[in-house]
């Protein structure tokens, strides 16, 4: 989508986040921000940061509205970011909302605060909020039957949309949850004997919790007999590669260690760079990946959810898009997607079957990214637009509005 921020100004965020606590009900809203509370004080420091604290994208900000509200605080001299992505996505719900049939209503109203679901419901009032700033939306009704979420009409003809969650990590031999568990045991460790760098850990198989407090103390102790760069084994888990060196204190431009950082990364693994902060800054970064010689499914997993939803969700009598959310991977992982991948193979493979010719598109949508500048912050989703050259209906090849460079 295209930047909202302008559109919010600081004085309106107030009103729109409280107006979509009453939209969602607060005594709902109170029992999920007490959840979530149990949960982040029984996990470790690492966990909670970098999984639990963001793994519903509405609470932390809730929690931060409720926190300067009680204290008579002013919301707008304390507009955090999250704050603001909050009141984006209240006027996109709010807004879409008056449209929605009851059925569709009570849907959101209910799954938009828990955590298991909100990333497929928020996705799809994205990608509605895209198409409703130009065009006309028709909701379908939320019954028993498969169908699309909503009929966009144009000017010139109507397509139906069908949005897809595809959680990338079920079809991974390493889960993100169980990586972050890892990290939270190993990277305090590193930090205690004063060493940054790298660490790159290739497992034979799964990454279970089970085996979490054994791989790291066979780490540690690779670590505590000196060998600090190379590759070595360390059975029966698999392999290490590190590269560490003693701290020094230097600060490091986060955002170009980011692109570094995901260009050598393995697709297949995951990571993350833990940095110490001084003075605010951030300095002394350990890069971590984790990854499974054991091929994984995801291709698998996509190509199944796409096939489902143009052959039993989207009626052949209109074009259809197919809008795909890649939950775990963000918007440098997708970029790295963009051609000679198995994603571009696949889904070409896909869109070029005869009976699939009423599918218009497939679009993939990455995790929502924040791009902080001198200034000026920007929300958005990185997205990848593949069009089928064999979609029957000749006014949908040419449709510009469906490959925007930002979702």
């Amino acid at each position: 989508m295209a930047n909202e921020l302008t559109d919010i100004y600081a004085d309106k965020a107030g009103s729109l986040i409280n107006k979509l606590i009453e939209f969602l009900g607060e005594p709902n809203v109170k029992r999920s921000l007490e959840s979530r509370e149990r949960a982040m004080k029984s996990a470790g420091p690492i966990f909670r940061e970098y999984y639990l604290k963001d793994r519903h994208p509405w609470l932390s900000a809730l929690v931060q509205y409720y926190e300067l509200t009680h204290k008579a605080k002013s919301l707008k001299r304390n507009l955090k970011p999250e704050l603001k992505a909050l009141a984006i996505d209240a006027h996109k719900v709010l807004t879409l909302q008056k449209s929605m049939p009851d059925s569709v209503k009570n849907k959101y109203r209910r799954d938009l605060l828990d955590v298991n679901t909100v990333p497929s419901y928020l996705f799809e009032i994205n990608i509605a909020w895209h198409f409703s700033k130009h065009y006309d939306l028709k909701w379908c009704e939320n019954d028993s039957g498969k169908h699309p979420e909503f009929l966009v009409k144009t000017p010139g003809f109507e397509f139906y949309v069908e949005c897809k969650r595809i959680s990338v990590d079920i079809a991974r031999k390493i889960h993100r949850k169980d990586m972050y568990l890892l990290s939270d045991k190993l990277i305090p460790e590193i930090n205690k004997r004063n060493y940054s760098g790298r660490l790159d850990i290739v497992l034979e198989d799964r990454l279970k919790s089970g085996i979490i407090n054994k791989l790291c103390a066979k780490v540690l102790n690779v670590i505590d007999a000196g060998v600090l760069e190379g590759e070595v084994e360390i059975a029966p888990f698999g392999s290490l590669a590190l590269d560490l060196s003693s701290v020094s204190g230097v600060v490091i431009d986060m955002n170009k260690r980011m692109k570094e950082f995901y260009k050598r990364k393995a697709d297949e693994a995951h990571g993350a760079i833990f940095a110490m902060s001084e003075g605010g800054r951030p300095v002394d970064p350990i890069e971590f990946t984790v990854m499974s010689k054991k091929g994984d499914t995801v291709l698998d997993e996509i190509h199944e959810k796409i096939s489902d939803a143009a052959e039993l969700q989207l009626d052949e009598s209109k074009p259809g898009l197919i809008a795909c959310f890649l939950e775990e991977i963000d918007g440098f992982e997708l970029e790295k997607l963009r051609s000679e991948s198995g994603l571009q193979l696949m889904t070409n493979h896909v869109l070029d079957k005869n009976k699939l010719s009423h599918v218009l598109g497939i679009v993939y949508s990455s995790e929502t990214m924040v791009k902080i500048g001198e200034g000026c912050e920007e929300i958005f989703n990185a997205s990848l637009f593949f069009r089928s050259q064999k979609c029957k209906f000749e006014e949908a090849k040419t449709f510009k509005f469906l490959s925007p460079a930002k979702f």
